[in-house]
């Protein structure tokens, strides 16, 4: 089985690994440009036989170019969904399947373009698919998805601090409780803070530099009247000596013209093209935050004011035709000493790595939440296991974060997904717990190693997988009443 299909959904794929309602795949044609456009909420998986896409395929390709994050485990080929009409049920295949998951959208891109191998390549219209300002929560703050995200991070990142800190085991998973239930733990602003900073620091600047931007004195050599010249250089003389006459006058010619330097002031240089595009990020950016905040917002009147600053003067500079800098920009001597132009430089310099990585944190969401459900996991697990009589933890891996891990959510290292190891196995390749009296599993452990990694919970076949179609910290959840049962069935 060495075909390559492409999931219409993580919570479609995510329901029929744990015994849920099969979906149809669409089977990628080898060695061409496959175009999708795909109506199922986003992101879609890649599903390919084991060892049919070889490393470090597939990559996305783009401005974030780089590996699509693989899946944990490996799972039968029973989940082949994606054989259409040719598809039976009842038909089940011992070949292992490898996923990929795909990001999502970023932006205003209306593409997706992922290199599966050298000769096949895909193409996913995401023009319809939501960006985050688009998505809010249904509870009473109509909190965005990205403020639950942030929530996500921030615990996720509080992690390794907890174990290193704590005298105790038991102590530690105290601590990640009370981060858990710490309903203040998302709220923070980073965009809003470090756009009201830098309103406050650059108004002066802005409004200096939209009076007075830099220009300079650069030469051209242009066919000027003859009583207009006022420099003669080596470039000059060499045009005169290729004319034809005995003196100045015969060589200008019936029209008394000769090729002569012309001084012209102009503000095309790198340092107002890095003002323009330090411009045009803070507009996009101010208009995302505001978009998102109410008029209440203490910072949101001063940030209006920078939106408005930086917008006269990417207007003021498109019309003098200054381009727009585009990374990777090497400082000149403006940027790094004069005092104006240099506060431009490290603002946006600030704005564009928050910029990147709050784009990354929301293209690989599904990853990050991937980590959060295994941290959630082992706290259940290991309070399941706390409070049975005469049981404890016989071994803890170190929680630590992974300083090497890629850019594709949130990471933690191995260690937490071999929190436990009373109950680990090294030899299984999938542990599947099944729910009392039901026909499917209950959830699965897909491990990596000595580790394991929990994908999903699928206790209730008839909601929503935990960790794919609901998010913690919204009400009712049930994030904590499946992986309660799922724990104490482990436990016992």
């Amino acid at each position: 089985m060495k075909g390559i299909w492409v999931s219409p959904s993580f919570d479609a794929f995510s329901s029929e690994a744990t015994g849920g309602t099969s979906s149809k795949w669409v089977e990628v044609t080898p060695g061409h440009r496959n175009e999708l456009t795909l109506r199922s909420p986003p992101p879609p998986v890649i599903v390919a036989g084991c060892g049919a896409l070889p490393p470090p395929y597939p990559i996305l390709e783009g401005r974030h170019r780089q590996p699509l994050p693989k899946l944990a485990g490996q799972r039968r080929g029973a989940l082949l969904a994606g054989l259409g009409d040719r598809y039976d049920q009842s038909v089940n295949s011992n070949d292992l399947l490898d996923a990929w998951l795909v990001p999502w959208r970023v932006g205003t891109e209306r593409s997706l373009v992922i290199t599966l191998e050298p000769s096949t390549v895909l193409v996913l219209d995401v023009s319809q698919w939501p960006e985050p300002q688009d998505i809010r929560l249904a509870d009473g703050d109509l909190r965005p998805r990205d403020r639950i995200l942030r929530h996500a991070a921030c615990l996720l990142d509080a992690a390794p601090s907890a174990f290193a800190t704590e005298p105790a085991v038991s102590s530690a998973y105290d601590r990640l409780k009370v981060l858990w239930n710490d309903r203040t733990l998302g709220q923070s602003d980073p965009l809003g803070d470090l756009l009201a900073r830098q309103a406050k620091k650059l108004r002066g600047i802005l409004e200096d530099l939209s009076a007075r931007p830099r220009a300079v004195l650069r030469s051209e050599h242009r066919m000027l009247k003859l009583q207009a010249a006022r420099r003669i250089d080596a470039k000059t003389l060499r045009w005169f000596s290729a004319q034809p006459g005995r003196n100045t006058a015969e060589r200008a010619g019936a029209r008394q013209r000769i090729k002569a330097a012309k001084r012209y002031e102009t503000m095309t240089t790198l340092e107002n093209g890095v003002l323009r595009a330090f411009a045009a990020l803070t507009v996009r950016e101010a208009k995302t935050w505001l978009a998102g905040h109410s008029n209440k917002a203490a910072a949101t009147k001063s940030i209006e004011a920078h939106l408005l600053r930086c917008r006269r003067i990417e207007s003021a500079l498109r019309e003098r035709k200054v381009p727009e800098a585009t990374p990777p920009v090497e400082p000149n001597f403006p940027l790094r000493f004069d005092q104006r132009y240099r506060e431009i430089w490290r603002a946006w310099q600030e704005l564009r790595r928050s910029n990147i990585a709050r784009e990354l944190e929301w293209m690989w969401q599904s990853r990050t939440f991937m980590e959060l459900l295994s941290l959630r996991a082992a706290m259940m697990l290991h309070e399941a296991i706390r409070d049975q009589s005469g049981a404890g933890v016989l071994a803890h891996h170190p929680v630590l974060k992974d300083k090497d891990a890629p850019s594709q959510g949130r990471y933690l290292d191995e260690g937490i997904r071999c929190t436990l190891g009373i109950i680990q196995a090294d030899s299984l390749n999938t542990i599947e717990y099944q729910s009392e009296g039901g026909d499917y599993p209950l959830g699965a452990v897909a491990s990596a190693g000595p580790g394991a990694e929990v994908w999903w919970d699928a206790s209730d076949v008839s909601m929503p997988a935990v960790g794919v179609g609901e998010l913690p910290w919204t009400p009712g959840h049930a994030w904590d009443t499946r992986l309660r049962k799922w724990a104490q069935q482990v436990a016992s």
